[in-house]
């Protein structure tokens, strides 16, 4: 996992913590810093925590992220 990619999923962790509820994309560009038109760098990070099984993503969900339990 890279920096950046921990970081996401750090604030996605946090995030689901205290709202109950996963970060949309702007939420997500927001904290990363990023520039508002940059959808597919989140995009590509949330692909690949997935592909690490780290989290799960529910298609057509405006909000849908599961996280894994860690073992």
């Amino acid at each position: 996992m890279t920096k950046k990619q921990k970081k996401l999923y750090d604030f996605i962790l946090r995030y689901m913590s205290q709202n109950g509820i996963a970060p949309n994309f702007d939420e997500m560009i927001a904290y990363m810093k990023l520039s508002p038109k940059s959808k597919s760098s989140i995009f590509k990070y949330l692909t690949a925590l997935e592909s690490e099984n780290m989290i799960k993503r529910i298609p057509a969900k405006e909000r849908g992220i599961k996280i894994y339990e860690r073992r």
